[in-house]
């Protein structure tokens, strides 16, 4: 690695692996974010120490995580959590001036093809009901809507979100744990 992903109007965007270094640059693409998209995309808490625990979970291959870069700042940050599990949980998140450049399908393909690649059963994901353009995204992609559950948002509060579930094999389950940052 580093792959590239491409906008919409051609713009080649690259997508790595989270990794040691990365912290300060994860920091601040929550920083950039809007409130807006914050209140959509707030995953964990981006503190010293847990950011470190996120990219030392990256490193160690316990959850796959990459961001997308242009220059030297990070403009995206999907993952996989919990990926040895027979059910990682996907997130995605762009910064705002990157929305509506048809860059997170293309996100989600890779992190759907890393979870095939490695024999997982299915992916699971939750989403604010507010969030109808990535709800819509996810249908598309073949996440089926399980129903709703409570969750913690990286600042504490609890939120309602949307489960959904996407079936990798034939007869696979959803993992039945509740959605939460891994430990």
């Amino acid at each position: 690695m580093p792959q590239f992903i491409t906008t919409k109007h051609g713009e080649r965007i690259g997508a790595e692996r989270l990794k040691t270094g990365d912290g300060p640059a994860l920091q601040a693409f929550n920083a950039s974010l809007s409130d807006d998209v914050r209140a959509r995309f707030l995953p964990h808490a981006y503190d010293d120490e847990t950011v470190a625990r996120m990219i030392a979970r990256a490193e160690a291959d316990d959850d796959r995580a990459y961001v997308l870069r242009v220059n030297d700042a990070i403009v995206g940050y999907f993952f996989l959590w919990n990926f040895m599990q027979p059910v990682p949980l996907l997130g995605i998140g762009l910064a705002d001036e990157f929305q509506g450049k048809s860059l997170g399908p293309q996100m989600m393909k890779v992190l759907i093809d890393d979870a095939k690649d490695a024999g997982r059963d299915g992916i699971e994901l939750t989403t604010v009901p507010e969030n109808e353009a990535a709800f819509k995204l996810y249908r598309i992609m073949g996440f089926e809507h399980l129903g709703e559950v409570e969750n913690i948002a990286g600042d504490g509060r609890k939120v309602i979100e949307r489960l959904m579930f996407l079936p990798l094999k034939p007869g696979a389950e959803p993992s039945g744990h509740s959605p939460k940052p891994p430990e």
